[in-house]
């Protein structure tokens, strides 16, 4: 039993340090999102319990893209019981060029996000207990598009130029300006779009980064915009429930959102350079600052993780119920119709 065990960790480890090591998907890392996200959330009114939903989707949007990019060369993917939908390729607002494709994916974004939450809250056939978290999973990935494109794109850059400040968050400039500005996001991965700027060159994705923080600060801001824009649209939604989202007295979902879902977010993140780039400003686990014993550290959380996940992917098919929108309600289908990629459009499969 106790070799079975150990070899099941192995293949999850060596799965988990191939999205690493093979390129994690292009993105804001897991810090900057979550960060982002908690401002957006608890400036809109919502309880630590839904910002910290809002903030495991997130992440799960970017999780599940790596599992998509890499596996056809890595068939040890395709053991995950994860989706293989191409959608989450077009959620990172990677490789689009040209300002008329970037106004045509942030229009997209927009009416998919307003038409998925009202899709699946008037869905009768979604159970009663997975309707808010659902919810909370197209909150989350939408707003990960969101932040990616203060991050993927030479917005900063245009505005920098121009000694612009603050930086405006896109929707606070009229279509007739936007259109009169030369935008482009990095093609990903590098070098796909042959005379086009590469990812590489562009992203501020991490600390060590060229204008993370500007980035950082104008994606927070867009965060922010965003959620209020998407209540206002929305006024049928049960957004009081939502922001009064409480899982402390059901021990069951406090137990799969805090001690699993939280901490697979932190754990995984770190143990393979995602939460913070190369050179991280922030340690969770190693007080002391030691970049081998955090990931170290992270890697032994992870391992007190992934028996209860497998035990819940055996009884239930789901990791916990805070991926259900992902993996049961393929929200992600929903949400990238119509979105750009190297010139091709994403059709709902």
């Amino acid at each position: 039993m106790i070799l079975v065990y150990a070899k099941q960790m192995k293949k999850i480890l060596s799965v988990l340090s191939v999205l690493v090591f093979s390129g994690w998907a292009g993105a804001f890392d897991t810090w900057w999102h979550a960060e982002s996200t908690r401002v957006a959330m608890t400036q809109n009114g919502f309880s630590a319990d839904a910002r910290l939903a809002t903030q495991v989707s997130n992440y799960f949007t970017d999780f599940i893209s790596v599992k998509e990019s890499y596996s056809e060369a890595y068939p040890i993917l395709r053991q995950m019981p994860f989706p293989s939908e191409p959608s989450y390729d077009f959620m990172h607002f990677d490789a689009v060029f040209g300002v008329k494709n970037i106004e045509n994916n942030w229009q997209y974004l927009l009416n998919n996000t307003i038409r998925t939450l009202q899709m699946y809250n008037s869905d009768k056939s979604l159970p009663a207990g997975y309707r808010l978290v659902v919810l909370f999973n197209i909150l989350g990935a939408s707003l990960h598009v969101v932040q990616d494109f203060y991050s993927h794109s030479n917005w900063l850059e245009s505005y920098t130029k121009l000694g612009q400040k603050p930086i405006p968050i896109w929707f606070a400039i009229s279509p007739s300006e936007r259109a009169k500005l030369s935008l482009d996001t990095g093609a990903y991965p590098a070098g796909s779009a042959p005379g086009k700027p590469d990812h590489d060159d562009l992203n501020k994705d991490a600390s060590h980064r060229p204008l993370n923080l500007q980035a950082v600060e104008v994606a927070t801001r867009a965060s922010v915009d965003w959620v209020s824009r998407l209540i206002k649209s929305t006024p049928n939604l049960p957004w009081a429930e939502l922001q009064k989202y409480d899982v402390q007295k059901n021990m069951l979902l406090r137990n799969f959102l805090y001690q699993l879902d939280a901490s697979f977010l932190t754990s995984s993140s770190i143990a393979f350079g995602h939460f913070d780039g190369i050179h991280p400003a922030k340690f969770v686990f190693a007080a002391d600052g030691n970049l081998e014993r955090e990931e170290n550290m992270a890697k032994q959380v992870l391992l007190r993780i992934m028996p209860q996940y497998l035990s819940n992917i055996k009884q239930s098919g789901l990791p916990s119920p805070y991926w259900v929108g992902f993996l049961k309600y393929r929200i992600v289908n929903e949400l990238a119709i119509g979105l750009y990629k190297n010139d091709k459009i994403y059709i709902r499969q």
